[in-house]
């Protein structure tokens, strides 16, 4: 029955945003309206690929699906540049090698990782020589004097903004596993010592006490001089889901329990922050944005090997709410609302007088992210039930 409720999920995705079947493109939203974009940006994009990637690691046959969609990705690539690197912009280009817009950071390294994950899948050095790549561009945004990434590249210049500044966890974290996943395949000892500098930098943004990790810290620019302001403390699962898997490479190529305390810590924490409970149905389940709680749910299903007992809890919420929503709210579309216990925020054509943003209702990334906890859920292990 998993595997059912996941392939439908995944193809609805694909029925619904892809623009074309035969092409690489997809939209952001779906029903589209007037007012959107013609494709989606390229987190959306990666976000899709992360959900085709956890589908053939979970058994379905999408892996012509996963190919197509892993290729698209040279319409949001650069022009080559000095030294090897190669950078992914925000937006799609219309011909390979097009992309345009900004540059960040994080949207970078989370497409390494998911050559990372197209190398795993189809074992060709192609991907694995881009992921290279990238994460080479990745390292011209590192600050010296304070550690970390900025956002994006405008935060390397004297006019960043306050959110371009901050050194966020979400392209730090990544540069930790992206690197360490480097190392444990080439064996190449600067890939160690770039994860072990993202690591301590992001050990700066955790709650000693909680074990919760934060959204970044804030870089402050006076005088042409950078300095380090406070923590951001929002809290995002994604954050705390991104560091229990750096915390489980580095315990699988050291052997140093620490890091495998530091990731059940961390689970705990997450599932305290952001566990809800609803009054009308009773039901458990954990509140943040889609996408986010897909990254925490990776996280979750890695550590299930090492800490079963701890983590087979929080999976079962996961699952509970994920059989609710499906049984309760799926649409004639195939797809599920962003909110699975109370429901769709937008009618079916995307008008609503909801308070709360309804665009969350049409989104790529929901939808990729609710596909992927589905498919990550019946791939954790043989059980039949968790």
């Amino acid at each position: 029955m998993e595997k059912i409720k996941a392939l439908s999920l995944c193809n609805a995705v694909l029925q619904n945003f892809r623009i074309e079947e035969n092409n690489t493109a997809f939209k952001e939203y779906y029903p589209v309206l007037e007012k959107d974009r013609k494709d989606c940006y390229l987190w959306a994009y990666f976000a899709a690929a992360g959900m085709l990637y956890h589908a053939c690691k979970a058994g379905l046959e999408l892996q012509a699906d996963y190919r197509r969609l892993v290729e698209g990705f040279q319409y949001y690539r650069s022009s080559p540049l000095e030294d090897g690197m190669i950078k992914y912009h925000s937006e799609r280009g219309s011909s390979p090698g097009g992309g345009h817009g900004p540059c960040f950071f994080d949207d970078n390294i989370w497409v390494a990782r998911n050559y990372l994950f197209a190398y795993e899948i189809f074992n060709e050095t192609e991907y694995l020589e881009e992921a290279r790549r990238i994460v080479t561009y990745t390292y011209t945004g590192w600050n010296e004097e304070l550690g970390g990434l900025v956002w994006n590249e405008n935060g390397l210049t004297p006019q960043g903004t306050v959110q371009e500044l901050e050194r966020g966890l979400s392209a730090n974290a990544c540069c930790i596993l992206v690197n360490a996943i480097l190392y444990r395949i080439t064996g190449e000892k600067s890939y160690w010592d770039w994860a072990m500098l993202f690591y301590d930098f992001c050990k700066a943004i955790q709650d000693p006490e909680t074990g919760i990790y934060y959204n970044g810290v804030h870089t402050l620019l006076q005088n042409g001089r950078r300095t380090a302001g406070e923590v951001n403390r929002d809290l995002w699962s994604y954050n705390s889901g991104s560091m229990i898997l750096a915390d489980l490479v580095i315990f699988e190529i050291t052997g140093d329990k620490t890091y495998l305390e530091d990731a059940i810590k961390a689970a705990g924490a997450a599932h305290e922050a952001f566990l809800h409970r609803d009054d009308n149905t009773g039901l458990a389940y954990y509140k943040d944005f889609t996408w986010f709680l897909a990254i925490f749910a990776e996280g979750l299903s890695a550590l299930k090997e090492y800490a079963a007992d701890v983590v087979k809890p929080f999976l079962r919420t996961l699952e509970q709410s994920m059989t609710f929503v499906y049984e309760t709210y799926r649409s004639p579309a195939g797809l599920l609302p962003h909110d699975y216990v109370t429901g769709w925020r937008a009618d079916v054509d995307g008008i609503t007088d909801c308070q709360t943003d309804p665009d969350y209702d049409r989104m790529l990334l929901t939808h990729s992210g609710t596909a992927e906890i589905s498919c990550l859920l019946c791939e954790l292990s043989s059980e039949q039930r968790l």
